[in-house]
């Protein structure tokens, strides 16, 4: 989707979403391989390509060597600096004892959710598993799955079975999740033209008024009858009604957008729109939109409410992630044999309050005070002020581990 012109500003851009939708790729770490597996021969044949040519004609498969260097044995050459060659059987010592304790805990994590997944009855199809990669390359600019593993320097193994538990985990969470009417309700389906602020004036009031004055013109050829995503394509000035892959004008549409996501006078005039209404021309940072409403959310068909529980998810399963993987993990009996145990927090001790004084029984002789004289009670000890809404309460730092043996 084409970053829309009245989206919320941003630093360092004036055209950009004020919220990032849905969930950041976690970050890879991995030991790369070399591509190179084999020693060149000294001479080459005349006639022959240089090594470096003959490469650029074949297509690296990562995936493949790897393989095929699995099953090698541990004397062969990776790798090589200046002469000095290293040995899959070094490679592997050195993965071992840098990286086993981690690999192994990401290791139990996928087990663990994939516990969880069979627990709650929830399977990853393979087009679910496509959907997640084209989404993770789409969402990071990239054409394709070789791009990225190049660019971030990760192996197919890796970035697959990360995505494969990622999208399993989301799949789970999203399946406790209900969608209610009241959510639907905050979004609609609008489309808008935008008349932007003349640039080659530099005087700021006549800016706006050549801007409104071509909007009103818009505006009267709507309210005469002429066709809204018509007048879209012919006079709109937004960079988001050209779709960037077919480069065909879209007539003005916004698609589905809720609150919150857009700049607060143009969500104003929206959200105070009913179905199939249009607004007079509304003046914002980037111009004059004329915005017409053609859905509201609450009365979405049964397929539009499958195309909104995609997005209204996007949103919620992220801030839901978090907390059900740290109960998961709470509730797991894991052991990882290559880590020192986790570190608890000690319970802080209640002291015990001691128990109040009895009362002095009254003297018989004494005389009652009058009420004027009689003493005040005394006032109950202030309870201390609860933290800021949404805040926690400080808590004291956890212990400093053991010292090593």
């Amino acid at each position: 989707m084409a970053v829309k012109v009245l989206l919320k500003k941003s630093k360092g851009a004036d055209l950009m979403r004020s919220r990032t939708l849905v969930v950041v790729l976690a970050a890879l770490v991995v030991v790369a391989l070399s591509c190179s597996v084999l020693a060149a021969p000294a001479t080459s044949k005349p006639g022959a390509k240089p090594a470096a040519a003959a490469a650029k004609d074949q297509k690296f498969d990562q995936k493949k060597v790897l393989e095929e260097m699995w099953k090698a044995p541990d004397n062969t050459v990776v790798g090589s600096v200046n002469g000095v060659k290293v040995t899959k059987g070094e490679l592997l010592k050195t993965m071992w004892f840098w990286n086993a304790p981690s690999v192994l805990q990401d290791i139990l994590n996928q087990k663990m959710i994939q516990q969880a997944a069979v627990k709650a009855g929830v399977e990853l199809t393979w087009p679910e598993l496509q959907a997640k990669v084209d989404e993770s390359l789409k969402r990071m600019g990239m054409e394709s799955v070789e791009q990225l593993l190049t660019q971030f320097r990760v192996t197919w193994h890796r970035f697959m079975s990360g995505t494969k538990i990622s999208a399993l985990a989301e799949k789970v969470v999203q399946k406790d999740i209900k969608i209610t009417d009241a959510e639907y309700a905050e979004w609609i389906k609008a489309r808008h033209i935008l008349i932007r602020f003349p640039q080659d004036e530099k005087d700021k009031a006549k800016q706006e008024e050549i801007a409104k004055k071509k909007a009103d013109e818009i505006y009267a050829k709507i309210k005469a009858g002429e066709d809204f995503a018509k007048l879209a394509d012919e006079f709109s000035e937004d960079p988001g009604n050209v779709d960037p892959q077919t480069n065909s004008k879209k007539g003005g549409d916004l698609g589905w957008f809720s609150r919150g996501r857009m700049v607060q006078e143009f969500e104003k005039a929206a959200f105070d729109l009913k179905a199939g209404e249009v607004s007079e021309p509304v003046k914002t940072f980037y111009g004059f939109h004329i915005i017409k409403v053609e859905k509201l959310g609450k009365d979405a068909s049964p397929q539009e409410k499958l195309e909104l529980n995609k997005m209204i998810l996007e949103r919620k399963v992220p801030g839901q992630m978090g907390t059900w993987f740290t109960k998961l993990q709470s509730e797991a009996k894991m052991d990882n044999k290559l880590m020192p145990p986790p570190v608890k927090e000690p319970t802080p001790a209640i002291k015990p309050q001691p128990a109040p004084k009895p009362a002095p029984a009254p003297k018989s002789e004494a005389k009652p005070k009058a009420a004027s004289e009689s003493k005040p009670a005394t006032p109950p000890a202030e309870k201390p002020a609860a933290p800021p809404a949404g805040e926690k309460p400080e808590t004291p730092p956890p212990p400093p581990p053991p010292p090593a043996n």
